[in-house]
């Protein structure tokens, strides 16, 4: 057999208590046509009865291989995969997904096909916890600019050339969802990737996959510092999901989040505030901005209750002047105070009337204080923040187009 013919492909399973599954994933890779391959099990100490199904394959094929020992989760497991690996080609199959008769044979003639791709991925199928089809998994022909929109890769059907994998120092462990996709955008930037119409593997979903318990809690904004770390902004479509997966949390706690990836760039910061740490504030609540020149504080967003509202004011003030006096008719309100300000340091006062007196440790006068409002959020907004969360407040579904209109973003100067 000729190795430039047949090179060695590699194959890392990343695993850990998955024994339902991973008897299905095993025998996916093994019963391959294409015979030239190790097959590297990482195992990070399973407990469900996983070890004993790897030492069943130890047993009957010298092409099996496995390590089962605690590690520091998925993306290290294939980190230690890789520096197991002699193969010339990588492909990476999660212990919940299968590969489809003929998909190494597929990539592996796509690649000498095509000496100038780093990498070559395929269509795949999003499968049930019995690994029934559902549908077509939503794979794309490799496009940069669609590739930074969302990942149009399905991990599974993707192989890689171990040199680039190498290259670019391997998966980034830092990352716990979306390491797949991270590994895209960084192989994307030095090597061509490559594309074949053939159905190479299977993804499958079921209750206990990543996807299903961590995409909106973790794997969305994941994504998005994904995007930030490499192409130093974010899409508007990413932007658009994580409004959608999250509106019912509320437009307040939605722009707060979005902040820290400076989506309309570097925005108005709060530097420091005197609440009290059961988040009461004092009869002068005193807050201080940091702003960018560029971006410049538009207005201020107070959201709070009071236990009794009747007649309870607040005033605010911007750097010493009289800006707005704010009148509390509910016990839970909002106000978006405008406040222009051109100043790089701003110093706001917000000050409630009347002020209730709370006692403290046995009802000593030493220890009473003033108390304002409970503090929910407040956020300081550029003129763009301010006009966003309008739109927030509106409707959802105004959200993209409002993004596309405003958020002007051009990463590339070609649409390969």
């Amino acid at each position: 057999m000729n190795g430039d013919d047949f090179p060695l492909v590699s194959v890392i399973t990343p695993s850990y208590n998955q024994a339902s599954f991973i008897k299905e994933t095993i025998k996916s890779v093994l019963t391959q046509d294409y015979s030239n391959i190790e097959y590297i099990v990482i195992d990070g100490g399973s407990n469900d009865g996983t070890l004993e199904i790897l030492k069943s394959y130890h047993n009957i094929d010298p092409r099996f291989k496995f390590v089962s020992e605690p590690d520091r989760g998925q993306a290290h497991a294939i980190n230690k995969g890789i520096k197991m690996a002699k193969g010339k080609i990588i492909g990476w199959l999660n212990s919940d997904d299968t590969y489809l008769p003929k998909a190494i044979r597929g990539a592996v003639e796509a690649l000498k096909t095509n000496a100038h791709w780093g990498m070559v991925y395929g269509k795949a199928y999003a499968t049930d916890k019995e690994n029934k089809v559902l549908h077509p998994y939503p794979v794309e022909s490799f496009n940069k600019v669609r590739l930074f929109e969302r990942c149009i890769i399905c991990q599974p059907a993707a192989f890689i050339r171990k040199e680039v994998f190498e290259e670019v120092r391997g998966v980034d462990e830092s990352f716990f969802f979306c390491m797949d996709y991270e590994l895209w955008m960084r192989i994307a930037k030095k090597h061509e990737i490559g594309y074949i119409e053939t159905y190479l593997a299977n993804s499958r979903c079921h209750d206990s996959s990543k996807t299903t318990l961590f995409w909106k809690e973790i794997g969305i904004k994941e994504c998005m510092m994904a995007s930030l770390k490499n192409y130093g902004t974010i899409s508007n479509m990413m932007i658009y999901d994580f409004v959608n997966l999250n509106y019912e949390k509320g437009a307040e706690w939605i722009v707060q989040q979005l902040k820290q990836f400076n989506i309309f760039g570097i925005l108005p910061k709060i530097t420091t505030m005197n609440l009290y740490e059961d988040f009461w504030s004092p009869n002068c609540l005193d807050i201080f901005v940091k702003v960018n020149p560029h971006q410049p504080l538009h207005a201020l967003l107070i959201k709070g209750k009071v236990i009794q509202p009747d007649k309870k004011r607040l005033k605010v003030y911007l750097n010493g002047e009289v800006i707005e006096e704010c009148l509390i008719t509910d016990k839970s309100f909002t106000f978006v105070v405008l406040m222009p300000s051109e100043s790089s340091d701003c110093s706001i006062q917000v000050i409630t009337n009347p002020a209730s007196i709370i006692r403290q440790l046995n009802d000593q006068p030493s220890n009473q204080r003033e108390r304002g409002f409970l503090v929910d959020n407040i956020i300081p907004l550029s003129e763009l923040e301010y006009e966003f969360i309008q739109i927030l407040y509106e409707k959802v579904n105004f959200v993209r187009r409002w993004l596309e209109g405003n958020r002007e973003i051009n990463l590339f100067n070609t649409n390969s």
